[in-house]
C-alpha cells in the first residue's frame, strides 16, 4: 500500500508540475538590411558616436553569416543574401535562393516554420512589420512561395510557379495579430470569389486601417491591420526629401561638395501607427497565463532606404527600431519565460566615409564616384553617407556579418561568437518546444 501511495504521489507532482510550467514566449525582432554600417550611421547622426542605442547596452551577442544558394544552381553559395532567403533560413533552419519563401531551392517543396510549428503546438503568434505586410521577412513566417511577390491573385508573380498568393496563405494559419502596410490587398479577390477583406472577416479578424482604430481596439483582438498602401511611409527623411547623389564637379573638374543637411520628419507618416504602437499592441494580445507565443517584428526600411540611398530614412527606422527593442525588452522582464532575439536578415549598402579635408588649402581625397551625402549630426558634426553598389537609384545588399543580440535564453552563448544564420532557428526551437 505505501508503495501504491508512494507512487500515485509522484504521478500527482509530475502532473502539477506539468500543468504549473510557465508558457514559454519568443520576441524575435528583425532590422532588414541592419548590417553594422546602418548602426553605425544611426549612432553617429544621434548620439555622435557614443552610447545611447538601447541594442549597444545588450550584453549578449554575436555575428551571424549570411549566405544563401544560387537560383540556377541551388548546389552553390551565393555570399550575399536578400530578405526572402534570409527570412527563409531564420524561420525553418534552412537555405533557400533569393527570392523564394520557405520553400526548397531545388524542387519548390515546403520548408515548416518555426511560427507554423508554434501554431500547431497551440502558441499564439504574430508578424508585425513596417512593409507591406506580405513582403518577404513576414511572409516567410506564414507562407511558402518561389515567388516572393506572389502577394495575392492580381500579382503576375503568381503565374510562375502557381503559387497560392501569399496573403491568402497568411490568413489561412490565422495568425493571431498581422499588422503592418497592404490596404492595397483589401480588394483583391481571393479564391474563394471574395477580397481578402471579407476573407480577413470571415476569419474572426477585425480588419483596420487607422492608427486610431489601433490604439482603441482591445487587446486580444485577433486584427488584421494594415496602414498604407503598400510599405509604410518612413519616419525620416532627408532636407526636402533628398537623399544621397551624385558628386557635381566644377568646370575645373573640381569637385563640389554638399552642405551638410540635417534630417527631418516625414510629412507622410503623420497619422501612421509607429513600429513600436504595433508591438506593443501585439504583445499585450498575444500573452497569456496559459499559452505561450511567437512574435516577429520586423523593422523593414532600414533596407528600403539604404536601396534608395536615403541616410535619414535608415537612421529614423533604425531608431524607431531600437526603440522596439527596448520595449521588448523591458516586456521581457517583466513577463518572464520570454526570449528576446534581434537580427539581421542580410547586410546593406551604407557606409559611413570622410568627410571633405583640405590640406595646405587643397582639397584631398575627393573622387567619389557613388552617392554622397553630408549630413549634420544632432551634435553639430558632418557626417559622411555614402552608396557605391550602384550610382543610379537600387542599391544592392552586401555579403556582410550580421550582429545578433539576445536576452532571456537558458544558454545564451548559443548566439555568441560568430555563427551560421541556419543556427538561429535551432535556438529558437529548442527554447519554445523543449
Amino acid at each position: 500500500m505505501r508503495s501504491l501511495i508512494t507512487a500515485a504521489s509522484i504521478i500527482l507532482l509530475s502532473t502539477t508540475s506539468i500543468s504549473t510550467a510557465a508558457p514559454k514566449n519568443i520576441i524575435l525582432l528583425i532590422g532588414d538590411g541592419m548590417g553594422e554600417a546602418e548602426i553605425a550611421l544611426t549612432r553617429a547622426y544621434e548620439f555622435d558616436g557614443d552610447e545611447g542605442l538601447f541594442v549597444d547596452e545588450m550584453k549578449d551577442r554575436g555575428s551571424v553569416i549570411v549566405k544563401q544558394l544560387m537560383v540556377d544552381d541551388p548546389s552553390k553559395i551565393e555570399f550575399a543574401g536578400e530578405s526572402a532567403s534570409g527570412g527563409t533560413t531564420i524561420s525553418t533552419g534552412n537555405r533557400t535562393s533569393s527570392g523564394r519563401v520557405a520553400v526548397r531551392a531545388e524542387d519548390g517543396s515546403h520548408y515548416i516554420t518555426i511560427l507554423e510549428e508554434a501554431s500547431e503546438k497551440g502558441f499564439k503568434t504574430g508578424l508585425v512589420t513596417t512593409s507591406i505586410i506580405t513582403d518577404a521577412t513576414p511572409a516567410s513566417f506564414a507562407a511558402h512561395a518561389q515567388d516572393r511577390y506572389c502577394f495575392m491573385t492580381s500579382s503576375s508573380a503568381c503565374s510562375t510557379f502557381n503559387d497560392t498568393p501569399i496573403v491568402e496563405q497568411m490568413l489561412d494559419h490565422n495568425v493571431d495579430v498581422m499588422l503592418g502596410g497592404g490596404t492595397n490587398l483589401l480588394p483583391a479577390l481571393e479564391a474563394g470569389g471574395k477580397t481578402v477583406g471579407e476573407k480577413a472577416v470571415d476569419h474572426g479578424y477585425s480588419v483596420i486601417t487607422k492608427r486610431k482604430e489601433l490604439m482603441e481596439l482591445a487587446s486580444g483582438t485577433k486584427t488584421f491591420g494594415v496602414f498604407s498602401n503598400g510599405h509604410m511611409p518612413v519616419e525620416w527623411q532627408g532636407a526636402g526629401g533628398k537623399g544621397a547623389d551624385i558628386i557635381a564637379i566644377d568646370a575645373n573638374r573640381t569637385v563640389i561638395f554638399p552642405e551638410p543637411v540635417a534630417c527631418e520628419a516625414n510629412p507622410k507618416h503623420s497619422g501612421m501607427p509607429r513600429l513600436e504602437e504595433m508591438a506593443e499592441f501585439a504583445l499585450e494580445s498575444l500573452k497569456n497565463d496559459n499559452k505561450g507565443f511567437f512574435l516577429m517584428i520586423e523593422g523593414a526600411s532600414i533596407d528600403k532606404q539604404a536601396h534608395v540611398a536615403k541616410p535619414c530614412g535608415t537612421i529614423g527606422e533604425m531608431l524607431a527600431f531600437d526603440r522596439t527593442v527596448k520595449m521588448a525588452v523591458e516586456f521581457a522582464k517583466k513577463q518572464g519565460d520570454t526570449a528576446v532575439i534581434v537580427t539581421a536578415d542580410h547586410g546593406q549598402s551604407t557606409q559611413v566615409i570622410y568627410r571633405p579635408e583640405a590640406y595646405a588649402g587643397t582639397l584631398r581625397r575627393d573622387h567619389i564616384p557613388g552617392l554622397y551625402q553630408l549630413l549634420l549630426t544632432k551634435g553639430g558634426n558632418e557626417l559622411g553617407a555614402y552608396y557605391g553598389t550602384n550610382n543610379i537609384n537600387d542599391q544592392s545588399h552586401t555579403g556582410v556579418n550580421v550582429p545578433i543580440y539576445s536576452y532571456g535564453l537558458d544558454d545564451p552563448e548559443q548566439l555568441t561568437g560568430v555563427i551560421q544564420q541556419t543556427e538561429i532557428y535551432g535556438v529558437m526551437s529548442k527554447f519554445l518546444f523543449e
